[in-house]
């Protein structure tokens, strides 16, 4: 074994694995005298998968893993591997008190197992509370909310009276699909239904929070959105101050941008609503998931359908009588609204359809709409065209006229955010004869990364450098914040920045670089995010055959929760 355990030493100067898998196995090889080579490679890849985003390791896909087939884990039978796992004392049986825990095919680690069946379950009791009657007058109030429309079922006006008739509702849709339209309403229903409504507004980032904030801002004013750390009561320890034995004091709770909650902040969150009250999701399920585990937001939409079950639509047909039937496989699926009609692209710019594309993964189509659009441009990597690129943004900088965004799939590489920043830096600087020792100029733009609560910024902020009269240099940011440079501490450039930053964004035109290969990071699920961060026009620069192979490549994050939510 001391060999197999050099061979995972190996694999982790290579990059293959980190240091926690590493201990993960020695760990395992260290309370297990007769471990073999298999079962400290499960060790290793459970840990691995959970550390990139998997809730759990599906052992029954191990040739579709590049790490299962370094550690040779696909030459062993799935029959023989389940009673090497059996016999082993640092894998159980749901229920058991172990490192790991196997359900059928899965592979968890224990923490994250418990976390998958809590949600199960809270989601389960939600279900299980009886549906409320929608009151005539209610009705009459939505209807007059929305234009009516003969042809098409109003996705939003079902939303809106779903918020009334039961405790959770997931509403999802691509950008411009109405979301934040929708919120507002089920804001002023819920209002009017009950006086005195204690309603708490949050978003996984601050440039969402931003948004959310503004975006009602005008019809309830005294709402000001927050980040769901700062809801909850982050604590420097790690833990929260709001949980299960201290419950927030809301009765509605409103999330945007949910498709960013990993398993462990819908655990916290769930844990910390009390029970009587509503929670209301937002969020975009075929958007890039959340940076840590679980796409959870995916998960639990898995068959949604817009057709509902008899005793709901029984309810809702006074507001459409094209409501139909359904037998759900989801027992979530009187909860879930998925909006599916752009309200936000600009006419005739192709972006939705685009977006509706890349979703589908039809290349042929991503490739004709760019003929057919001028809103979407679609070019190779030249090092003549990406100098104009470059060129042109650094003249929309200088000029203070700035509507385009560059953003990258990666930070590393020619064509990341890295190299990007240092080159349009080194351009503007040249340009307004800075010496290049020089850090802080007036149009520098940053953005920050980290949250930072003495000053009240947030993850995700960009901001831009001024100087005042007297020489002082400020950022201001979007929410009309000052702070002094000195005062900054984590932060980067922004003239480029990653597609999982963007999230929560727009902007009138983006620009999205691609790098020459395919790599881990690159899915349909990044470009269809990358695209939708723009209303007018959408340019992807990369060569058509590695964004045909980015189209058919999707985000396949391993969880049970679809199984656990059939009917």
């Amino acid at each position: 074994m001391d060999k197999w355990l050099s061979y995972l030493q190996k694999l982790k100067a290579e990059g293959e694995i980190g240091l926690l898998e590493y201990q993960f196995a020695k760990f395992v090889y260290g309370v297990e005298t007769r471990a073999s080579q298999e079962l400290i490679s499960c060790a290793v890849l459970a840990t691995h998968d959970q550390l990139n985003g998997n809730i759990c390791t599906d052992l029954s896909k191990l040739n579709d893993s590049h790490l299962a087939v370094k550690l040779k884990l696909n030459s062993t039978s799935l029959q023989d591997l389940f009673s090497i796992l059996d016999k082993s004392t640092s894998v159980g049986k749901p229920g058991d008190y172990t490192p790991f825990i196997l359900e059928g095919d899965k592979l968890y680690l224990q923490k994250y197992w418990e976390y998958e069946n809590e949600l199960i379950q809270w989601l389960k009791e939600k279900t299980e509370v009886p549906h409320k009657s929608l009151e005539i007058s209610d009705a009459l109030q939505i209807m007059s909310m929305f234009e009516s429309d003969e042809d098409e079922i109003n996705l939003q006006m079902i939303g809106t009276a779903l918020a009334l008739l039961t405790d959770l509702v997931i509403i999802s849709g691509g950008p411009g699909t109405g979301k934040t339209f929708t919120v507002k309403t089920i804001l002023e229903v819920l209002s009017n239904n009950q006086k005195d409504l204690k309603i708490a507004l949050a978003a996984p980032t601050g440039k969402a929070t931003e948004r959310l904030s503004e975006s009602i801002a005008e019809s309830f004013g005294e709402l000001k959105a927050s980040t769901i750390h700062r809801l909850l009561g982050a604590r420097k320890s790690g833990e929260f101050k709001y949980g299960q034995n201290n419950k927030l004091p809301y009765d509605v709770v409103i999330i945007d941008e949910a498709s960013m909650l990993d398993i462990r902040l819908w655990i916290s969150l769930i844990r910390a609503i009390k029970k009587s009250a509503k929670l209301i999701l937002l969020g975009d399920k075929d958007q890039l998931a959340s940076v840590e585990a679980g796409s959870v937001l995916g998960d639990i939409c898995f068959g949604a359908t817009n057709d509902f079950s008899a005793k709901l639509t029984s309810e809702l047909k006074v507001l459409s009588k094209d409501l139909k039937l359904c037998n759900p496989k989801n027992i979530l699926n009187d909860h879930i609204i998925l909006l599916n009609k752009s309200y936000r692209s600009k006419s005739g710019s192709g972006i939705s359809e685009l977006a509706k594309a890349i979703n589908d993964q039809n290349q042929q189509e991503v490739f004709k709409l760019e003929k057919l659009f001028s809103g979407i441009e679609i070019i190779p990597p030249s090092s003549q065209r990406i100098n104009s690129l470059i060129e042109d943004y650094k003249s929309e900088i200088l000029s203070d006229g700035v509507v385009s965004q560059f953003m990258c799939s990666n930070k590393k590489g020619d064509l990341g955010t890295n190299s990007l920043n240092d080159e349009i830096e080194r351009r503007i600087k040249k340009a307004q004869k800075i010496s290049d020792n020089v850090e802080w100029y007036s149009g520098r733009k940053i953005i920050i990364t980290k949250n930072n609560r003495a000053l009240s910024l947030k993850n995700g902020e960009i901001g831009t450098c001024s100087v005042n009269d007297m020489g002082q240099y400020f950022i201001h940011f979007d929410s009309s914040k000052e702070i002094s440079v000195s005062q900054l501490i984590d932060y980067d450039l922004a003239y480029a920045i990653t597609v999982h930053k963007s999230q929560g964004s727009e902007f009138d035109k983006v620009v999205l670089f691609l790098p020459d290969k395919l790599n881990p990071v690159l899915t349909k699920e990044l470009l269809y995010t990358g695209v939708t961060r723009a209303r007018e026009n959408a340019l992807v620069v990369g060569k058509s055959k590695l964004i045909e192979q980015v189209i058919v490549k999707s985000v396949n994050r391993a969880s049970s929760i679809p199984d656990k939510l059939i009917e």
